[in-house]
Formats: C-alpha cells, structure tokens, sequence
C-alpha cells in the first residue's frame, strides 16, 4: 500500500542520525547554560569577532553547541528533502521532517536573539522548550520512518503512548519554567517535602513540586507502558525503554536536590539532568511515532498485538 511504503534503510539510517545529533543539540545545551558559556561567544555567528573560538572554556563550550547545531541542520534538511522526494504519501514521515526543517532557522533565530539580549531567562526557556519541540519532530519522523508494516501495537498501547508522550511534553515544560523562574533550589535540600511541608515557600516552591509530581505521572504511565509491552500489546524494547529513562532522571533530580547547589557534584548532576530530560522525552516520542497514531492503529486492526521485539 502506498501510504505505507517502507523508507529504505539509508533514510531510516540518516533519520536516526538526526534524532541523535537533535538529542545531542539539546544535552550540549544543556552544558552552555549549566556552565554559564552563553555569552562565551558575545556575537553572532561570530565568536568574539573570530570564526573560530579562542582557547578558553566558555567560547569552546558554546562555539561547540554551535557547531552540533550546524551538524543537525544538514542532517534534517537532508531527511526533509529524501521525505519529500521520496516518500510524500508517507504523511507520517513527511510532516514531522518538514516541521523540523522549518523550526531550524526560527530555532537559530531564538538563539540570535539570546545572545544579543544577553541571556534573558524568559527567551532562554522559551529557546529550550522550542528545541525540545524541534526535537520531537525529529524523532518523530525517525519514529516512523523505522515503523514495521504488518506489527500492529494494540489500540489500548497505542493511546497510552500517545498520552505518555503529551504527559512528557508537561514535564519538559514545566522543567523549563523551574529554570527560567530560577526555582531549581526552591525547596532546598529537602525531598520528597519541601521546605519542610509539600510545598512551603511560595511560588517558586510550588512550581518546583508541580515539575516533581509530573515527573511522578510520567514514570507512572511508563511504568504502565512497559508492563503493557513486556505482556506482547507493543515493541518491547521501544516500550520499556521509557521506564528506565524516567526513573533514571528522576533518581538524578533527586541527587541535585540532596547534594544541594554548593556541592561539587551539583554541577555535573545538572548537565546529567538536562540530558536525561531530552533522553526521556525523545524516547516517548519516539515511542508514539513507532507505533502510530491510535486511529492508524484501529484501521490495521488494533485487536492483534505486536510481536515482541
């Protein structure tokens, strides 16, 4: 069926390449904002003037998230035209290419911007939320793009995915605004309280609980996504993958939390914790795109579970 014809394993190979280089975009701008680099290089596209960054730590540090992004931008540009071309009636793999091609130069702009205003927390946030957007349309496409015509998830895992992903969605963007209100020690050094109370401390602390309990929903349905996988209803691996994911993270949150921002160990647990955020939300996308979308799912016959893989 044309709808479903399956990408060849070069296409598959580079939209998987693009998901890892996005994924990499966003863990190594992570370091640049842990790290204090975003105005290591002061200008734009420049460095300092320069096209290449002098020898201290801030200007490599962002020159590098710069360069990763210069990466990215050739590989999907390169998996939206091979989309285009190749398999425009594969809307699945079609849109998610596209969208992510055309997020590319408003991402770039957003990042302009950062460093000509000089790092306000509010475009910072903003920035970070919308690579992590670019990133799902990413994966997205990859998603699909690796889907195995004839191995149908159950409808019931399908939807699940599919609310796993949008449960993601909130705790990625409720991460991003603990960081942009600088609510990252709001509860101090205290969990699973705070401040002593379930959310003492104003709103700072509320946000930083509100960030905590979704962590807690997400690795509920994961844990539920997994159990559903391990039991034939979708893809194994892809299904129990998001588990470990979330509970990793959310083992790294607490750490910071406990170690405190003094510690020297809070540093490299925060860039960890950047990371895992994308890692975890990449992987509950990835996961939906894999076994499509529930009303996809019905049409091919939702009632026969998949394979295991």
């Amino acid at each position: 069926m044309a709808a479903m014809r399956v990408p060849t394993v070069g296409f598959r190979l580079a939209a998987l390449a693009a998901a890892l280089a996005a994924w990499a975009l966003v863990a190594v701008g992570g370091i640049v904002r842990v790290t204090e680099s975003g105005l290591g290089c002061p200008d734009w596209p420049l460095c300092d003037g320069r096209p290449l960054p002098h020898g201290s730590k801030e200007p490599i540090i962002e020159y590098s998230h710069r360069a990763v992004a210069g990466l990215v931008t050739v590989l999907v540009a390169l998996v939206a035209v091979w989309a285009w071309r190749r398999y425009r009636a594969r809307l699945d793999v079609l849109v998610p290419a596209v969208a992510a091609a055309v997020l590319v130069p408003f991402q770039a702009l957003l990042g302009a911007i950062v460093v000509w205003l000089e790092l306000p927390s509010w475009i910072v946030g903003v920035h970070f939320v919308v690579g992590l957007i670019f990133l799902a349309a990413v994966v997205a496409a990859a998603g699909a793009a690796w889907r195995r015509p004839g191995r149908v998830a159950a409808g019931g895992f399908v939807r699940l995915a599919w609310w796993a992903a949008a449960a993601g969605l909130l705790l990625v963007s409720l991460g991003a605004a603990v960081v942009s209100a600088h609510a990252d020690e709001a509860c101090g050094r205290d969990w699973p309280d705070c401040n002593g109370a379930f959310a003492a401390g104003g709103a700072d602390a509320w946000l930083q609980v509100s960030h905590r309990t979704a962590a807690y929903a997400v690795a509920g349905l994961a844990l539920w996504l997994a159990l559903s996988a391990w039991r034939g209803r979708g893809p194994r691996l892809a299904g129990v993958s998001p588990l470990a994911a979330v509970l990793a993270q959310i083992g790294v949150g607490v750490a910071m939390v406990l170690a405190g921002e003094e510690s020297a160990a809070h540093e490299p647990l925060e860039i960890l914790h950047v990371a895992g955020a994308g890692t975890v939300w990449a992987l509950l996308v990835g996961l939906a795109a894999l076994v499509g979308a529930p009303a996809a799912s019905q049409r091919a016959g939702a009632a026969v579970p998949a394979r295991a893989r």
